[in-house]
């Protein structure tokens, strides 16, 4: 999951309402926490800086801890989509002081990071490298990446600078050349794996839950038959499926009409808990579904998940053979 709050939404459509700092943390992660608590399910949270210093997100992150397995990895500081176009000592701010941030608020240490809006330029790959993260997963291979920005662009009320620093979001059409399956790199001698988002095999469409429940705002048969035709392509070409979800993928228009132009929130709550939930049971029942951590020691064994405990010693993993079959019991991650 991508914890991103709203403000980041209204920044990202040119909002100025940003600024007052809106949120919706402690509504949405306990609908978060309940219902994948009921379905023994685990999750990555990648957590935004800037919402690790209030009192009351801060309580409502820490109610992860009522899940059964949950980690804490780093969405940076101020979730600006366009860390591209940002100095060597921004992007190490951005990582470094959430970092410090969510030790602190959760008592462990993140060995995760993905970049907003999908950007990842390759002094950020360093900065991690140099903080001995594990993993990036700013990758999201799609066909549609350039349709998904005119979109947005087309949507947003950012003007200026900020606006041109949009025209590369998602990235182009070289996106295609990514794995739609973990993948390891070597920077700067530390090994560190990529965990795409996972996309429909052959076809490169999303799959993630924000596209999934703009479907089902049409069709929920269609939504249905889309998500079930994914599962089935992953499992018969052995890719194991890294799903994202958002905050909204738990909302319905009632809640927020600020967000309504949001994919999927124009979906009455019951009707879009009702489909995420019955996506969910689905995924659970087809795949052993892990923390993106754990489900990385699938593919390497030096992986060590124990690293995120504060004072937990780690070997780097450097020089590791890694295991790219198809893997016996179908393991996830989320």
């Amino acid at each position: 999951m991508d914890l991103d709050n709203k403000w980041a939404y209204l920044r990202a459509a040119g909002n100025p309402d940003w600024q007052t700092r809106p949120g919706y943390l402690p509504i949405v992660i306990d609908r978060i926490v309940e219902m994948l608590g009921e379905l023994n399910l685990p999750l990555t949270v990648f957590t935004v800086g800037r919402d690790l210093v209030e009192d009351e997100d801060c309580v409502a992150i820490k109610s992860f801890d009522r899940m059964p397995r949950w980690e804490p990895a780093n969405h940076s500081l101020n979730h600006l989509p366009w860390m591209h176009t940002m100095e060597s000592s921004e992007i190490a701010d951005e990582i470094e002081v959430t970092d410090a941030r969510i030790r602190e608020v959760t008592g462990r240490r993140p060995l995760g990071f993905r970049g907003p809006g999908f950007s990842c330029p390759d002094e950020v790959l360093s900065v991690l490298s140099r903080n001995d993260y594990v993993y990036d997963a700013s990758i999201f291979p799609t066909s549609i990446a350039p349709i998904a920005r005119a979109v947005f662009l087309m949507k947003t009320d950012l003007q200026g600078a900020e606006k041109e620093r949009a025209k590369k979001l998602y990235g182009g059409f070289d996106s295609l050349r990514h794995p739609n399956h973990p993948f390891e790199r070597n920077i700067a001698g530390h090994s560190l794996w990529e965990m795409p988002v996972t996309v429909m095999p052959f076809t490169r469409t999303p799959i993630h839950f924000s596209y999934f429940t703009f479907l089902a705002s049409f069709s929920t048969l269609a939504a249905k038959s889309y998500f079930r035709t994914a599962l089935w392509l992953c499992k018969v070409t052995g890719t194991a499926p890294s799903l994202l979800l958002h905050p909204p993928d738990f909302m319905g228009r009632e809640d927020d009409s600020d967000l309504a132009y949001f994919p999927g929130m124009k979906m009455q709550r019951r009707d879009k808990l009702a489909i995420v939930r019955w996506a969910l049971e689905l995924y659970s029942t087809q795949f052993d579904v892990r923390c993106m951590i754990d489900a990385l020691r699938t593919f390497d064994p030096a992986v060590d998940p124990d690293a995120a405990q504060l004072g937990h010693s780690r070997a780097t993993g450097n020089n590791i053979a890694t295991s790219t079959g198809q893997l016996a019991q179908s393991p996830s991650f989320q």
